[in-house]
């Protein structure tokens, strides 16, 4: 009875292994289409209420969700105080935000380019480098759950069977 239940817990075990790992890939394409919406709402904002980019990041503070509503108050504190440029405001707060995130360095690398958009003076010449950054963005979503389907289904039937090999090896 013993042993039943212990390879039980250890299929169990390897089942909730694979089933974190198929988490991974909803929360990088969670964190995708938020980025994806980050930019277009600084289309908007820069583009058609020609709002500046302090400005624009404190209406996204108030608009965005975790873990992108704090950041971007931040850095409009930070660059209304006139502390530094703003590219280094902007990769200091949100590669520190992005640290933890299940995101991989590509996939960073679309919210890090941000202010590279920003050196142009015209307001329709940065909306087009943010529509650039935004197709990327649509791009990765589209491969991600591409690969999402057909790689969860693989791992969940791996996580099962090491879980049965493995309790069978341990009897």
């Amino acid at each position: 009875m013993l042993q039943l239940t212990g390879c039980l817990m250890i299929i169990a075990g390897c089942v909730g292994v694979a089933t974190v790992i198929c988490r991974d890939y909803n929360s990088r394409i969670f964190l995708l289409k938020q980025i994806r919406e980050i930019y277009e709402n600084l289309k908007y904002y820069i583009t058609y209420q020609k709002t500046t980019i302090p400005e624009a990041m404190l209406r996204l503070s108030e608009k965005e969700r975790d873990p992108f509503s704090a950041v971007f108050y931040d850095i409009y504190e930070e660059s209304r105080s006139g502390n530094g440029n703003f590219p280094d405001i902007w990769k200091r707060h949100i590669g520190r935000m992005l640290s933890g995130s299940a995101l991989c360095d590509a996939e960073k690398k679309l919210l890090l380019d941000f202010p590279s958009c920003l050196g142009y003076m015209e307001e329709g010449a940065q909306a087009g480098a943010l529509d650039e950054l935004q197709r990327e963005v649509i791009r990765c979503i589209e491969e991600l759950s591409g690969e999402q389907k057909s790689k969860n289904k693989m791992v969940m039937s791996l996580g099962l069977a090491g879980g049965v090999l493995l309790s069978i090896l341990l009897l």
